[in-house]
């Protein structure tokens, strides 16, 4: 029995080469795309689920206090970016906000007439507070600058990766 030549097939062989690998680098393209895209996704869930929090707190206190104008009703937390280094990423700054906004939740309720000696008080409670387990970092936070307007109590931080000695 005679066995054919492989010069006959070998057109056919690299056509189908370049056919699987134009496969494999379609479905990798395709992969990181559905990555991107559920990245974005989740993120943009870690948000909806901070202002729903936001939202909740603010109308449970709404409900409970009968001073609206001249009392802090909601506390509202900004991570500043850290000049020169690489930003927080969306779980961790998250997670940084809720920790601060629970040690802050003492000033709610609180006449906004007071916010001076309070004031004082919150930056030396914030002065390089470290806040530990978050991620796999610990992060050294202070107080950069603190605002109150129409009874909503703003404070901006500086955080920054705490090393370990």
């Amino acid at each position: 029995m005679r066995v054919p030549s492989f010069e006959r097939f070998q057109r056919i062989s690299a056509a189908g080469a370049f056919f699987v690998c134009g496969m494999v680098v379609g479905a990798a393209v395709w992969s990181g795309l559905a990555n991107e895209q559920m990245n974005q996704v989740i993120l943009r869930n870690i948000e909806l689920k901070e202002q729903i929090d936001n939202y909740q707190e603010e109308l449970s206190r709404m409900q409970n206090d009968s001073e609206k104008g001249s009392i802090i009703q909601s506390i509202l937390v900004f991570v500043e970016e850290p000049a020169g280094k690489t930003p927080l990423d969306a779980v961790t700054e998250r997670e940084l906000k809720k920790r601060i906004r629970d040690d802050l939740t003492g000033f709610r309720g609180r006449r906004v007439y007071n916010i001076g000696k309070d004031a004082q008080f919150a930056r030396s409670l914030f002065e390089n507070k470290i806040y530990s387990g978050i991620g796999d970092n610990d992060y050294e936070v202070r107080i950069s600058t603190i605002l109150v307007a129409d009874g909503v109590l703003q404070v901006w931080v500086q955080a920054k990766v705490h090393l370990r000695p």
